[in-house]
């Protein structure tokens, strides 16, 4: 699951590039468009370009606390599931942080909003599944709180999905 949605961002970040330049093309105010107008195709396929890579580096830096959280999860170590689930509360914060810098095409605004979404979930995720470590770890449950974060987890992952869908991607 985890593989299958970095694949999908990579695939998202090769269809931002291709499907920039070939907008950009058949754009009929290209020739009008001024150099600072948010309508000037090269600054809008630059800004699809630049918000398409930080997708990805944000999603790798995602897999690699869900990855983390996973190992600690299977192996019942709650204190490494906690440092994971920090991790996941603050990564997701300022991916949420550098999405809003980005003023992408009106073709990904859609998708962008889906990955804020998804990036919003994981983040309640990261806080319910901290939360329930650290209840876990000392022995008062957490149970309910580990349950809440696989909703979030759930509903993020649905959201990448349609932020991919949206950005051209099935």
């Amino acid at each position: 699951m985890k593989k299958y949605i970095y694949f999908t961002f990579f695939i998202l970040l090769v269809a931002l590039i291709v499907g920039s330049f070939a907008g950009s093309q058949n754009d009929k105010n290209a020739s009008q468009a001024q150099p600072d107008s948010p309508q000037n195709p090269l600054k809008s396929a630059y800004q699809d370009i630049a918000w398409g890579a930080n997708v990805q580096k944000h999603l790798k830096i995602l897999k690699t606390d869900l990855d983390g959280v996973s190992d600690a999860a299977n192996n019942s170590d709650y204190t490494t599931l906690a440092m994971y689930a920090q991790y996941i509360v603050n990564d997701t914060q300022n991916a949420i942080e550098e999405n809003d810098q980005y003023t992408v095409s009106s073709r990904l605004q859609e998708a962008q909003k889906e990955w804020r979404t998804a990036l919003q979930d994981y983040n309640s995720a990261g806080q319910f599944l901290l939360q329930g470590a650290n209840e876990a770890k000392n022995g008062t449950g957490g149970a309910e709180n580990l349950q809440q974060a696989r909703t979030f987890s759930d509903s993020g992952t649905a959201h990448l999905k349609n932020a991919s869908e949206l950005a051209g991607i099935k």
